[in-house]
């Protein structure tokens, strides 16, 4: 049987674009399984949320 390195490519997502694309109502934890990891094609995501700590500017109004 041949092994599979694990893929550790993250990335931060960007919750305006996420609400611009799936819509205001789709559930965070259908979310895992809507993506694919664009380094190794992968379709075996992990999705952590992490609400954005009172000192990020990266904020927006959606």
């Amino acid at each position: 049987m041949k092994s599979v390195r694990q893929c550790t490519w993250t990335y931060d997502l960007d919750m305006l674009t996420l609400v611009a694309t799936r819509g205001r109502d789709f559930p965070l934890a259908m979310l895992a399984s809507r993506l694919r990891c664009p380094r190794c094609g992968s379709r075996r995501m992990a999705v952590v949320f992490m609400p954005p700590s009172e000192g990020d500017t990266r904020r927006g109004a959606a």
